[in-house]
């Protein structure tokens, strides 16, 4: 599907906007896009949950995040921007809540000229997502949904979904999602959000590897040695253990099945044929496919789970996660989770792509280290002060806090002698482009209203990446471990992370 420029005229309706996501994230971005021009002309904003609350409640409620996290606040374009959003309270899990929100939705279209495109966005429960959404579909508001059956071919409008995360708990419930959003909604018009794929870094990484010659040659096993993907969390639950320690929490299901694997896919995926969106995620769900699935025996050994103790960070003391709030003092949930992950294909095969996610960690980094294989011969190697072993040479792609690119390789140190050392040349995205770099929400929500899906889950990635790490799950449910906690808070994680590389000769970046 070809997305225009900019974005189309339409209504968002948001589910769940009562609720922290709504305040904290959806409203800031949308604010952000409005005052850098980037919102059409012709749109609004209807909000809808349970809590009774007037349209002047409403903005008086999102009024103070939107002063603290957006971009640029000043109030009159807050005011301007904040006069097209409305609220309408109802519970979305019941077909009678449709009738007033339907004539409200017909009512705010005539007012602000959005036509009948619509953008809904689960801002939700995971439990709540199945009857809201077939209530939308019983509800007549998907006019447009099938698109051999269109009533205006020539002007289609559309109606679309966003689906944020978690997309299921395992295997079944995603694919079962999937069942309930396909009867209601295309394909094309289903939007299967991930926030990590909005930042600056993570798109800039298809410009790196297809824009630039000189990488291309040596993205291979050939050259390349091991890839690690992290994303690590100074914080810990606060406040959310309930949450957190359900049935679909953990590092694992959260944030490995949920984001890493598709820094995973764009960082080991073909060359596509064009940057359409089918022909990017085409290659990303090929890299999915090839990924292996862990044998039940395997488990143990490409897999460690981790739990946080207390501990100190920045100063301030942190409990044990059994200690918070909400969370079984017993709980088997893991904070932590590493993941050796094989891709079974010509470029990738013998090279392991090692995944780690964890909260209350040593400092807060979201990055992909590329691990290049040493010099074969290691002529350095009885240097005087220089090291024993020359380490390989790295490319470090940041995607959060400090987005950029960091090439690392040897260099002599000046003076007699050939001692060498690793050196650094750094590219700073903000300090390149002299640009502060859009929220990922902004981008996404940008991009929904565009009809551009390059950015968001397709189908076959949901289902492929429960399908790689479930049989881990399964493996940690049937043996529980007797060590919970196994490591402080305010450390890089359990002992048992460091020994899985190292029985390869090889170490986590703890830079």
């Amino acid at each position: 599907m070809a997305a225009n420029d900019m974005a189309d005229d339409g209504l968002i309706v948001i589910f769940g906007a009562s609720g922290d996501l709504t305040k904290r994230k959806l409203i800031p971005a949308l604010y952000d896009l409005f005052v850098e021009g980037m919102m059409p002309e012709r749109f609004a904003v209807l909000g809808s949950s349970r809590s009774e609350m007037s349209d002047e409640a409403f903005r008086e409620h999102l009024t103070p995040m939107a002063r603290k996290s957006a971009h640029a606040f000043d109030d009159a374009s807050w005011a301007r921007f904040i006069e097209r959003v409305r609220y309408q309270p109802g519970d979305s899990t019941r077909s009678e809540a449709f009738g007033p929100l339907k004539k409200r939705i017909g009512e705010m279209a005539q007012a602000y000229g959005t036509g009948e495109n619509l953008l809904f966005y689960l801002s939700l429960a995971p439990h709540l997502y199945d009857d809201t959404i077939n209530n939308i579909g019983a509800a007549g508001l998907v006019t447009e949904g099938k698109a051999w059956c269109s009533l205006n071919r020539l002007n289609r409008p559309w109606q679309r979904i966003i689906v944020e995360k978690p997309f299921g708990h395992d295997p079944d419930s995603a694919a079962h999602l999937n069942r309930v959003l396909g009867r209601n909604f295309e394909e094309e018009s289903v939007y299967r959000i991930d926030h990590y794929l909005g930042k600056e870094t993570v798109q800039n990484m298809l410009v790196f590897r297809f824009a630039n010659a000189i990488f291309e040659p040596v993205w291979n096993r050939n050259y390349i040695d091991h890839i690690q993907v992290t994303a690590a969390e100074t914080v810990g639950v606060e406040g959310r253990g309930g949450y957190y320690d359900s049935p679909g929490g953990g590092a694992m299901r959260d944030m490995i099945q949920g984001h890493l694997l598709q820094l995973l896919a764009l960082v080991a995926m073909e060359p596509p044929v064009s940057m359409r969106a089918d022909d990017i995620r085409l290659e990303k769900g090929k890299v999915l496919l090839a990924a292996r699935a862990a044998r039940d025996d395997e488990s143990p050994l490409i897999a460690v789970k981790g739990q946080y103790g207390p501990g100190r960070i920045d100063g301030v003391d942190i409990p044990a996660y059994r200690r918070e709030k909400g969370v079984d003092p017993e709980s088997q949930n893991d904070t932590y989770a590493a993941f050796d992950v094989r891709i079974d294909n010509w470029r990738w095969e013998g090279v392991p792509f090692y995944l780690r996610s964890g909260k209350a960690m040593a400092r807060k980094t979201t990055e992909v280290v590329i691990n290049f294989r040493r010099a074969p011969h290691r002529l350095f190697r009885s240097t005087v002060s220089g090291p024993r072993i020359t380490p390989g040479n790295q490319i470090i792609l940041n995607i959060q806090p400090n987005e950029g690119i960091r090439l690392r390789f040897q260099g002599k140190v000046p003076g007699s002698g050939m001692s060498i050392r690793p050196v650094v040349m750094d590219f700073d995205f903000c300090q390149q482009f002299k640009a502060r770099p859009r929220e990922a929400y902004s981008t996404l929500l940008l991009d929904a209203m565009r009809g551009d899906q390059t950015l968001f889950k397709n189908r076959e990635e949901t289902e492929s990446a429960w399908r790689i790490v479930q049989p881990v799950l399964d493996y940690w449910t049937a043996h529980p471990s007797d060590d919970l906690p196994n490591y402080a808070a305010g450390t890089w994680g359990p002992a048992d992370a460091d020994r899985m590389l190292a029985h390869h000769g090889r170490e986590w970046h703890n830079e």
